[in-house]
């Protein structure tokens, strides 16, 4: 059990509301505490769980894999209120031994599940696809018993089987079928499209490539439940403008993701290779951004993205803290109020030992 100075649990436990954020600030930093023991010792953390927006980590996103418990590490170490999951891995670990123990990490952290991968694939023949969604079943369970709420997919950029409006049909009619097992566990499916240049190669018919598809396409599945994964980096490359981004509401935004393109690449030939960590001003202007969801009122979770090929040679620590410092520093200047990181909050507090009697 993690072990606190008097002073330390004093502080925390008595925090008064003067000392609050305003309500009207986009953020309140201190809507809630969680002390969580370190997975390395016996340091403390602190976890600042944030009442709109939800600072995300996903290392999928970023390019990064690891056990659990160095995961949620990375996340408490720089801030992080949520985490996106491996659910297929969850799942295993429960059929292995039980949920509580596959979960037992995420509890410890009392860190929020932002979101999780469906892994499903959109373009498998139609027995493969209707046996991938047999297996949908215990991952939404899963996911269920976790309290998570978002699952993402994205849709393919090309295809060998249909020409394009055939095949928009084929989609809409297999996402509303991915929607429906979402639907009753209280999950949102948040589809994405990839818009990198090499995913055409070695195809007969392309796909979703721009913002103007990929808009059309989320807005014919049918489902309450239905919405988008909103990736800058894809909405840049995929000729997305700020004026589209601005007409789309806060229901119909699952998730976010954050990713500026290489400032050598050429949009025309832009490949995922060239995703690095969030800019502020680029082809999308991310303070703009962050912006207007702060104004529609979203509430999901935002995570910094890039490719792992931008950051060869870096450890997985030094990429988060690039990507912790990005999302804080967008956040700042859009006027969010930005909570310390835990470990300087603990800095910050004095350390009161108990007299000795």
């Amino acid at each position: 059990m993690a072990i606190m100075p008097p002073a330390f649990k004093s502080r925390f436990s008595t925090i008064a509301d003067s000392e609050r954020p305003s309500p009207f600030q986009e953020t309140k930093a201190f809507d809630a505490f969680f002390i969580c023991q370190s997975f390395k010792g016996i340091t403390p953390y602190i976890h600042l769980k944030l009442d709109l927006m939800l600072k995300n980590f996903s290392p999928s996103a970023l390019g990064i894999n690891g056990r659990q418990s160095e995961l949620i590490e990375l996340a408490l170490t720089y801030g992080f209120s949520g985490m996106d999951v491996d659910m297929h891995e969850m799942l295993r670990r429960a059929q292995r031994t039980n949920v509580e123990d596959a979960a037992k990490y995420l509890e410890a952290a009392k860190i929020e599940v932002g979101g999780f991968e469906l892994g499903l694939d959109l373009d498998a023949d139609e027995d493969a696809f209707t046996s991938e969604i047999g297996g949908l079943h215990p991952i939404a369970d899963m996911a269920k018993q976790l309290g998570a709420t978002r699952g993402y997919i994205r849709v393919p950029a090309a295809t060998n089987r249909l020409p394009y409006h055939e095949y928009f049909d084929v989609q809409g009619t297999r996402l509303a079928q991915v929607a429906q097992v979402l639907e009753p566990r209280g999950i949102q499916l948040g589809i994405g499209f990839s818009a990198g240049k090499e995913l055409e190669e070695d195809r007969e018919f392309a796909f979703v490539r721009n913002v103007e598809g990929f808009l059309a396409l989320v807005n014919s599945v049918a489902g309450d439940n239905v919405g988008m994964l909103l990736d800058t980096w894809d909405w840049v490359v995929g000729e997305g403008t700020m004026e589209q981004l601005g007409k789309v509401s806060a229901e119909k935004i699952i998730a976010v993701r954050l990713g500026s393109l290489h400032s050598e690449a050429e949009i025309e030939k832009a490949t995922s290779s060239e995703r690095v960590l969030p800019e502020q001003e680029g082809g999308l202007n991310h303070v703009d951004v962050i912006k207007h969801l702060a104004e529609i009122g979203f509430q999901g979770p935002v995570s910094p993205s890039a490719s792992n090929q931008s950051y060869k040679g870096q450890t997985r620590e030094s990429i988060v803290q690039r990507a912790q410092e990005a999302v804080d520093g967008i956040s700042k200047e859009a006027g969010l109020v930005v909570a310390k990181l835990p470990m300087e909050t603990i800095d910050d507090i004095p350390y009161e030992p108990n007299p000795i009697s």
